[in-house]
């Protein structure tokens, strides 16, 4: 391996690995679709460096693969950005928690659009530095592109894998200082490619030393006064630290997330409860759980005296226990999200004979096994208790075993919820299938509770109850006589049998309900008149909704068509349970809230839309510019041959090539990334493997292309016969992958990753037809390298937001077959290489 090429592995390494830790760190800070808009933006560098390298074409240094003067000049410059990739990575990241942006006064301070710019413009530098990096080794020597795509591909994988590896060690702020440093590595190696050759001028020499220096000097600086994540004043953590006596007691880091735990005398956790809670119902003293910077509950001290817990009868969730307070049988409970533990208390409380405790953050875990094991009472190392390190619905496709209650309370905070976080995320815990494997592992008589908060106008637990009454009657049970909806002032939680509620269950629920002032906003034969008596409503939305649902036909489908919100049943393909916008609620919202609409409107949905529309409009500025560029500076060049294709065709298949392979290979990373997550338990883990693995295999495949050119095959006919078969692929996985996988979800995880793994293979194909296209474009029309650079750049940035408005749309298959539909695109345009007999593939 050459200079050049281990240094082309580790810019490739670094970037990703950079990108990866940057969202980690903003959904820290701010909130993840936030983060989301603004690296999306910042990744656009990759198109502005199309825009450099048409500019360095129009130089005496020209990038033609041929017409190059000197491999110096190409190394100078790829020594230069990958220098200043090294530099920018810890200054961007330390200059960026200094910006005060807050989203939240965006409407009222025009001064908040000026530092959300400062947010593009530091974040983009780095970027656009290492895409000029990577763009000069492939463009400047485009003949040998196959082999150098194979070692950008490899590096990038790596470069997930490392950010994975290096979040489960150290806090995000050091992983970005061992990012820094691989950057380093590389452009350390960058320069001693340049500088080293004798016949190299003292100057450049001078330039690699000044290089060097600078690096060092910043990696001290950031080693000895490390930037932190800056909070939003809206984060939980952020209001925590901020009552009387606050401190923190105890930080946790890992790919998962950032736990960390406040103590404060003001901390009561307590959603929901009662307004008419008795004294002798006191919240025990509590410590503050947060989950990147999020509310996550509480941990609770506890004795072992479940009395002193009485608080717990006084909130929502307890309806199951309150139903079933007169069956003779001892419970057997499951606790999905079982955080600081409120859930399993509860079950305590009322007696329960085991308690499995289904969690997934392992720091979670160990802060209540080990730190706060006295303050918590051991809580989970007690007898009846058995803790499961997993995430739930994985637990429950694999379990073998039954209970008498399933809960699933609250296991994302209030302010998440109301801002829409999750709006553009999967979440397979409250879609229909999933429904369907909670009811299957219930005892007889036994109650699936399921808690979300309230907002006004509802929602969450409209959509809840329009997924149970899906999930019953794909069961061919009748639902309108197996559930009850009660609700306080915060919380709402449904309860759903695959029994008719008995008129015992339902007495004893509603003598419960009518003493905390709870509504019982729907249960089977309720009047009009019942559901709305405590916590008043303007008008009794349950009530309409949960008639028109129960109705069926053509009234639950204009129920569903004319309500403000999105309530049709989150499903395995389409599991955007919160995803409720529609662009009808922004006035109703506005009517409600006036200008104070920032912090409540559904903000994932919205930044998407934003972040696509921003995307498309600098995308095509930034397609548009290299052109621009090389029309001005087009010159005839001699290497060229002279039968190759006329400009403007030239023009119209390189658009078209490079946006369908932009758009086609981050459809398939998007559409596995979300289905695995389902597969494999974990979004991080699902993101590691598909990077990792995809990145992997298709560097593979680059690496073969390169042999088959050695032995003379048709460049052409590569690049096509590769698009095709992704395209067979990716349409073959959009209707059979799920359903393979099912079965194994009771295998071990390190089984499961393996399976994982082994999807990505038949992908190996996805590397070949970039570097193929760009070996035969430094061929035929070498000016057209860097606008065919900055195309794909600028796709790939935009595939990412549309291919998730395309998944919350139409689903996950839609957006394999939307990737298939680009490759094929792809494959067709690759065939009219060969029609063009001016412009047949050269041989190596």
């Amino acid at each position: 391996m050459k200079r050049r090429e281990a240094a082309l592995l580790l810019v490739s390494a670094a970037v990703l690995a950079y990108q990866v830790l940057l969202m980690r760190a903003f959904s820290i800070g701010q909130w993840h679709h936030f983060a989301y808009m603004v690296i999306s933006i910042a990744l656009l560098g990759f198109g502005a460096s199309g825009t450099l390298l048409a500019a360095l074409q129009r130089r005496s240094t020209n990038l033609g693969v041929r017409s190059l003067p000197a491999r110096a000049a190409g190394a100078g410059w790829f020594a230069l950005s990958a220098t200043l990739f090294a530099l920018a990575v810890p200054v961007s990241f330390g200059v960026a928690q200094k910006i005060p942006f807050d989203p939240f006064l965006i409407v009222w301070d025009r001064q908040q659009l000026l530092y959300l710019g400062c947010y593009y413009l530091v974040l983009f530098v780095p970027f656009f530095a290492a895409a000029g990096a990577i763009g000069l080794a492939l463009i400047t020597e485009s003949d040998h592109c196959p082999r150098l795509y194979f070692y950008n591909l490899v590096g990038s994988g790596a470069g997930a894998a490392l950010a994975v590896g290096l979040l489960q060690v150290a806090p995000v702020e050091a992983a970005v200082l061992a990012v820094g440093a691989l950057a380093q590595g590389a452009a350390v190696l960058a320069l001693l490619d340049a500088a080293l050759p004798l016949a190299e001028p003292r100057s450049r020499r001078l330039g690699a030393a000044v290089g060097l220096a600078a690096m060092a000097t910043l990696t001290l600086a950031y080693a000895k006064h490390p930037p932190t994540v800056r909070l939003s004043q809206y984060k939980g953590l952020s209001y925590a630290l901020n009552l009387p006596e606050a401190r923190l007691v105890a930080q946790r880091s890992s790919p998962l997330g950032r736990v960390d735990v406040v103590a404060s005398p003001a901390i009561r956790h307590a959603p929901g409860l009662s307004l008419v809670t008795p004294p002798e119902a006191a919240t025990p003293p509590q410590l503050g759980l947060h989950v990147d910077a999020e509310n996550a509950g509480a941990i609770t001290a506890f004795d072992g005296n479940t009395t002193k817990l009485a608080y717990l009868d006084w909130m929502t969730p307890a309806a199951p226990y309150f139903a079933r307070q007169d069956s003779p049988r001892e419970l057997r409970v499951c606790v999905l999200g079982a955080g600081g533990g409120a859930g399993v208390l509860l079950a305590l409380r009322h007696a329960a004979r085991q308690v499995d405790a289904v969690e997934l953050d392992a720091n979670v875990l160990d802060l209540l096994r080990r730190t706060f094991r006295e303050f918590s009472g051991a809580l989970y190392d007690r007898p009846e208790v058995r803790v499961h390190r997993a995430e739930a619905r994985s637990f429950m496709e694999a379990a073998s075993g039954a209970w008498d209650v399933i809960d699933l309370s609250l296991v994302d905070s209030f302010a998440a919820a109301a801002g829409g976080v999750g709006a553009v995320g999967e979440n397979y815990l409250y879609t229909r299938e999933a429904f369907e494997t909670y009811l299957r592992h219930l005892r007889p008589h036994g109650l699936l509770a399921v808690t979300r908060w309230v907002h006004l106008p509802p929602r969450d637990e409209l959509k809840l109850f329009a997924t149970a009454v899906a999930a019953l009657e794909r069961k061919g049970l009748h639902p309108a006589e197996r559930m009850v909806l009660v609700r306080s002032w915060a919380t709402a939680t449904l309860l759903v049998k695959n029994e008719p509620i008995t008129s015992a269950e339902l007495a004893a629920l509603r003598r419960w309900a009518a003493q905390r002032l709870f509504d019982a906003a729907y249960f089977p034969g309720i009047a009009p008149s019942e559901g709305n008596r405590f916590n008043v409503l303007d008008r009794d939305y349950y009530s309409e909704a949960s008639v028109a649902i129960l109705a069926g036909g053509a009234r639950r489908e204009q129920f569903f068509r004319d309500y403000a919100f999105y309530l049709r049943p989150a499903t395995d393909d389409r599991p955007y349970f919160f995803h409720f916008f529609r662009w009808r609620a922004l006035p109703l919202m506005l009517g409600t809230v006036g200008t104070a609409w920032i912090p409540f409107v559904e903000w994932g949905y919205l930044i998407l839309v934003a972040t696509l529309v921003q995307a498309a409009l600098l995308g095509a500025l930034l397609i548009a510019l290299p052109l621009v560029l090389l029309r001005r500076g087009a010159q005839p060049n001699d290497s060229t041959p002279a039968r190759s294709p006329s400009g403007q065709h030239a023009q119209l298949w390189v658009l078209l090539y490079f946006l369908a392979l932009g758009l086609g290979y981050l459809f398939v990373e998007m559409a596995l990334i979300q289905r695995l997550v389902f597969f494999l338990a974990n979004p991080i883990y699902s993101v590691a493997v598909v990077l990792a693995g995809l990145l992997l295999v298709s560097g593979l495949g680059s690496g073969w292309a390169a042999r088959q050119l050695r032995k003379g095959r048709s460049t052409a006919r590569l690049a096509s016969f590769a698009a095709f078969a992704v395209a067979a692929t990716a349409t073959l996985y959009a209707f059979g992958l799920r359903g393979a996988l099912s079965p194994l979800l009771g295998w071990p995880l390190a089984a499961r990753m393996g399976v994982a793994f082994a999807v990505m293979v038949p992908f190996t194909t996805m590397g070949m037809p970039f570097p193929l296209a760009l070996r035969y474009l430094g061929r035929t029309n070498a000016e057209l390298l860097p606008w065919a650079w900055a195309i794909n750049g600028c796709a790939s940035v935009v595939a990412t937001s549309l291919a998730t408005l395309l998944a919350l749309g139409a689903g996950l298959a839609a957006v394999l077959v939307g990737a298939a539909a680009c490759y094929v695109v792809a494959a067709l345009v690759a065939r009219q290489w060969e029609e063009q007999p001016s412009a047949g593939p050269a041989r190596d």
